[in-house]
């Protein structure tokens, strides 16, 4: 039976238990108390269970074999005055051996509000092809399993020389990692988590919980993200009567969310407001290109009589509209004690008009 278990795990048969041996991260904040961190993992899900954060208070990471209790934990002796180095040295003294490991399986990096980062390698993950940690004021990279101490040292570098807020930092950081060599043996999930004084929508959450590219695939959420969030900036400046800057915000906002439907939506409807009809065009006709029965219905608003001696947009509105790749599973049959069928028929949603 061992043979054979064996067997068909190499030829791909089975799915054996992945690795926690294989992570890198950093945790960082700013003068403005936003505290954030970005990690990637050869595991699932590590948005989930490894990083924390707490504006104004700090950030932790819990790595190799995460401790549940860790990141809550450590960021309320944050909260009370700790620093990173004596945070560490609490939690280790009070680890308690969750899941029969003590502190030799910890990999810790933690940076409070003030003051720098510290991290914490245990004896069992020190002995992964590389584990350490770079540590400065107000972060610390760290990770196990990986290509060398370049990694963190590139993290270190990346996150130093970079400009703009936390999360486009913290990610430039993870994506330095990645190109430094990252993991040993590959990646599998990876996340972005920044709390800031504001809260709400301001925070940033974003997590790739099994992808071939993690990295890569969080880079495009995060892209997405301030897609949408420049698409705000447009509308309060064409509010306001900015156009230039309306314009600008735009194209912007196109450049991060190209592959992204809503966006181009809410480009031409921007783009009508200002009076630049052309760009409007432009914008619908893209929308219907990736979302042909969505633009279809945008394209028929009253908001775009003004486009109506323009061929192109007579064009975009003759287009026949493609099937609702939906319509049969819209469709139920539905047994009732007479025996009889009764088919439900589901109407199509409205269209969608949320700003989020």
């Amino acid at each position: 039976m061992k043979t054979w278990l064996c067997a068909a795990a190499l030829l791909g048969g089975i799915a054996l238990p992945l690795s926690a041996a294989a992570t890198f991260s950093i945790v960082a904040c700013d003068a403005d108390g936003s505290c954030g961190a970005a990690v990637a993992t050869h595991n699932l899900a590590v948005g989930a269970t490894v990083i924390h954060a707490q504006a104004r208070v700090g950030a932790i990471a819990s790595q190799f074999e995460t401790h549940p209790r860790h990141g809550a934990s450590g960021l309320a002796l944050l909260s009370q005055g700790a620093t990173a180095s004596a945070a560490i040295k609490e939690l280790l003294d009070k680890d308690g051996a969750f899941d029969d490991q003590g502190p030799e399986w910890r990999q810790l990096g933690v940076v409070g509000a003030r003051g720098d980062g510290a991290a914490f390698t245990g004896k069992q993950a020190a002995a992964s092809p590389w584990a350490g940690a770079t540590s400065g004021p107000g972060f610390s990279a760290q990770g196990n399993g990986l290509a060398g101490r370049q990694v963190t040292e590139a993290m270190r570098d990346a996150f130093l020389r970079a400009s703009g807020p936390l999360a486009a930092r913290l990610m430039t950081a993870l994506e330095a990692g990645r190109d430094a060599g990252g993991q040993s043996i590959g990646a599998m999930s990876a996340a972005l988590l920044v709390r800031t004084p504001e809260g709400d929508w301001q925070d940033v959450d974003l997590r790739v919980d099994a992808a071939a590219e993690p990295v890569l695939a969080l880079r495009r959420l995060l892209n997405l993200r301030q897609a949408h969030d420049t698409v705000l900036l447009a509308e309060r400046h064409q509010r306001a009567g900015h156009v230039r800057e309306a314009r600008a915000a735009i194209d912007e906002a196109i450049r991060l969310g190209s592959d992204w439907d809503r966006i181009w939506r809410r480009a031409a409807r921007l783009d009508m407001a200002l009076g630049h009809h052309e760009q409007a065009l432009c914008a619908l006709t893209a929308f219907a290109a990736l979302n042909p029965r969505w633009a279809a219905a945008e394209a028929g608003d009253p908001l775009y009589r003004p486009l109506q001696a323009m061929p192109a947009y007579q064009q975009l509105l003759a287009r026949p509209v493609p099937p609702d790749p939906q319509a049969k599973a819209s469709s139920k049959a539905v047994s009732v004690p007479s025996d009889s069928t009764v088919v439900i028929s589901v109407a199509e949603e409205a269209t969608p008009t949320s700003r989020r």
